[in-house]
């Protein structure tokens, strides 16, 4: 049983404000379900277990929301790019087609039409990368949990973090685990005391391989450029749902290391091809700053406040049916923060900056099924002949 958990503000929540508090409320409890705004951003309103103080939870997502009011209170978004069907959206679909199979929390299997586009979107987004000549390279899912330290992932987005763990290196331990599992049909509730401390985690994000790859090296002062496609993994409670927020998803980025000018350039045509891309393929979207999910922390809102208004992140925003958001993408600028980290120079330049670019492929499947549906006679011609889509390739 649930019940409906409704909270007035005393003041309306303006966009960024609303989904900076739509991120965080989330780990609150986790009951809670379906977070939304309503009456232009007056009212926030979620489903949570009826089991739970509605008032409690009233009082904190109040006071959550009042914090990031204040928070962001002087921030103006900036868009980069609104493509010219923001104005005029039409929707064919709703994301959810045939060939995508649920098999477990945030897990998806693809297959016919959703694979075919999934492949599509992996390929065209792989070429991004050609203008800079990008080495292409393959990185493992595991990452040690050292070096998510040195990308401060582990106090930044603990609530992300899924680690990975084995038995501990004892016979009988792992006898002993063996027998009680016999007939069970899942772990039990002493699981946890057989492991051992975790010394990797899944990946999150596939660039961070890239810095540990670079770790005490000098780039040259041309900079370096990579391609990678990889499987990642962030855990988002009851934020996780279909398509739109998995726990595991595949990502397809560009990265880049090099000094700050060149860099910045370069996330300046990523914007321009990416503003291009939205109107080839005849969608409904914007680029625009935006913030990482941080988590409830002293410093959060901080973090918020920095990356919002010095511009390190643009997000390329897609609209959905019910006046709802996904983002797909996104063209981050770090700093020499992974620089620093990871002892990595350019050549005659100090600390080395990196920008990545990166797409959810998963979720470019499902902003581009919920615009133009599932009729391919329907699709712009660039997608409906592609080989992918067309069956010209296997």
């Amino acid at each position: 049983m649930t019940q409906t958990v409704t909270v007035r503000l005393d003041a309306p929540a303006n966009d960024m404000a609303q989904e900076e508090i739509q991120k965080q409320v989330a780990y609150l409890s986790n009951t809670t379900r379906n977070v939304r705004f309503s009456e232009q951003g007056a009212v926030l309103e979620f489903e949570a277990s009826a089991d739970a103080s509605s008032a409690d939870l009233a009082a904190n997502a109040k006071a959550l929301a009042q914090r990031v009011q204040r928070s962001l209170r002087k921030l103006q978004r900036k868009v980069a790019f609104r493509s010219p069907l923001m104005d005029r959206p039409v929707f064919h679909g709703s994301g959810q087609v045939a060939g995508i199979h649920p098999l477990g929390t945030g897990q998806v299997a693809l297959s016919a039409l959703p694979l075919r586009l999934f492949r599509y979107f992996d390929r065209v987004f792989e070429e991004f990368g050609h203008p800079w000549d990008a080495e292409p390279i393959l990185t493992p899912t595991l990452i040690p949990t050292r070096t998510l330290a040195k990308c401060d992932y582990l106090r930044s987005f603990p609530h992300n973090v899924t680690f990975a763990c084995h038995m501990q290196e004892n016979p009988e331990r792992i006898e002993d685990f063996r027998a009680r599992h016999h007939d069970r049909e899942d772990l039990d509730e002493r699981a946890l005391q057989d492991m051992e401390k975790p010394e990797a985690c899944l990946s999150p994000a596939v660039c961070y391989h890239v810095y540990h790859l670079n770790e005490g090296r000098t780039v040259p002062a041309a900079g370096l450029a990579y391609g990678i496609c990889g499987k990642c993994f962030r855990f988002e409670s009851s934020n996780l749902s279909d398509l739109r927020r998995l726990w595991d998803f595949t990502m397809r980025e560009v990265v880049f290391l090099g000094e700050q000018h060149d860099l910045l350039q370069r996330r300046q045509r990523g914007i321009e091809m990416s503003a291009r891309f939205l109107e080839e393929h005849e969608l409904a979207g914007e680029i625009r700053t935006a913030s990482d999910p941080f988590f409830i922390a002293p410093d959060a809102l901080a973090k918020t406040y920095f990356q919002l208004s010095s511009e390190t992140k643009f997000e390329i925003s897609l609209l959905l049916p019910d006046d709802a958001r996904l983002a797909v993408g996104s063209l981050n600028y770090h700093t020499d923060f992974f620089g620093r980290a990871f002892n990595v120079t350019i050549e005659g330049a100090g600390p080395m900056h990196s920008v990545c670019i990166a797409f959810g492929l998963e979720r470019w499947v499902y902003a581009f099924l919920a615009q133009h549906g599932e009729d391919i006679r329907r699709w712009p011609a660039m997608v409906r002949e592609a080989p992918e889509i067309s069956g010209r390739i296997h």
